[in-house]
């Protein structure tokens, strides 16, 4: 392998700003990062020693705890999008008692040791967007659908001046 990090880091902005048209910039880790309006902020996340490994992402995107969904049912909406959705991880870090959601695409583009094939990558970096962007936002609304079921609600019905049922 002869390309350096910055090389290939400049692989990635150029076909980020060329294919997606957003500006990208490199972060303090080495990975490249770009904004799109109304979406948020994405990631290419590098690879050391694996310059063919893509992996792009779009992190912290959903707050569990904005959404007052319960843990086990949070986490069975996020098993039934990674057993549906088409290339997509879709996972949660736990943060300040909060989860918060990442989703992920990731493939090998080239042999280990070179750096994704040029067209291949042209040919599918807006695809992947598009997926991440699509799954963060249905995503999103399934939470909502399911939040509306846990929204608060009386424990039992009570009529006018009746005893709850099963009081003495």
């Amino acid at each position: 392998m002869t390309e350096t990090q910055q090389d290939i880091q400049e692989f990635y902005r150029k076909i980020v700003e060329s294919e997606l048209g957003s500006i990208a910039g490199t972060d303090e880790d080495g990975d490249i990062f770009f904004n799109v309006p109304d979406a948020g902020r994405f990631y290419i996340l590098l690879e050391d020693g694996d310059p063919s490994y893509f992996r792009m992402g779009i992190f912290n995107i959903i707050s569990r705890k904005s959404f007052g969904v319960p843990l086990l049912e949070f986490f069975t909406v996020i098993n039934e999008f990674n057993r549906l959705r088409k290339v997509t991880k879709h996972w949660a870090r736990e943060q300040d008692g909060d989860h918060l959601v990442c989703i992920t695409i990731e493939a090998f583009l080239n042999d280990s040791k070179k750096l994704p094939d040029e067209g291949v990558l042209r040919a599918t970096i807006e695809r992947c967007f598009a997926i991440l962007n699509n799954s963060g936002h249905e995503l999103a609304e399934r939470l909502g659908e399911l939040s509306k079921q846990f929204e608060q609600k009386p424990d039992f019905i009570r009529l006018a001046d009746a005893d709850p049922i099963g009081s003495a």
